[in-house]
């Protein structure tokens, strides 16, 4: 085995007893499936009403969503983070939990110690979905929100954000015109 590896292979192998130890019910309250509050940004209400932001981006778009939101970066990353950088880091670490969940859309990963908010997407979304600008923007919206303690808004606005870029970027798509042979005469 190669030395990244035998690394991961020990992290696991530590980590695993210690999710255990870890009250069922606060790892579930946590996590309803498109919101992980780790870092307890946001309140019940906000992560009900961006689940149910979510189902409706999932429905009408087939596009997941997808926050995870951590107090600090976990300890077993943390020297990844002070070899690579942050840029590099936050990108490989949104990348990796997006293809662990199997995550097809826009995922979003915050952090409060440091400060950091990643929003990443597949290729295939970023094609025509929500793209690159887009995906800047929603960053950019949840950077201004959070840093002004307004963590709920944030999140609800920032996923109506998404909605709405979905609908004006697919709605050629969705509604192809048709043409209308003179009915009228």
């Amino acid at each position: 085995m190669c030395r990244s590896a035998v690394r991961r292979f020990l992290r696991l192998a530590l980590l695993t007893p210690l999710l255990l130890l870890i009250p069922g019910d606060a790892v579930a309250g946590e996590d309803d499936g498109s919101v992980l509050d780790a870092g307890g940004f946001f309140s019940a209400a906000a992560r009900s009403e961006a689940t149910d932001v979510i189902r409706s981006i999932g429905s009408t778009y087939d596009r997941d969503v997808r926050v995870e939101t951590y107090a600090q970066v976990p300890p077993e990353l943390a020297d990844e983070l002070a070899r690579d950088g942050a840029d590099k880091f936050y990108d490989d670490w949104l990348n990796r939990r997006a293809r662990q969940l199997g995550v097809r859309g826009v995922f979003v990963l915050a952090t409060r110690t440091p400060g950091r908010v990643q929003v990443g997407t597949d290729k295939a979304t970023a094609r025509k979905a929500f793209t690159a600008d887009d995906r800047e923007a929603l960053r950019d919206a949840l950077v201004t929100a959070f840093r002004s303690g307004r963590y709920d808004q944030g999140l609800v606005d920032g996923l109506k954000f998404v909605k709405r870029r979905m609908d004006d970027n697919t709605a050629r798509d969705r509604n192809p015109s048709v043409p209308v042979v003179g009915v009228w005469q």
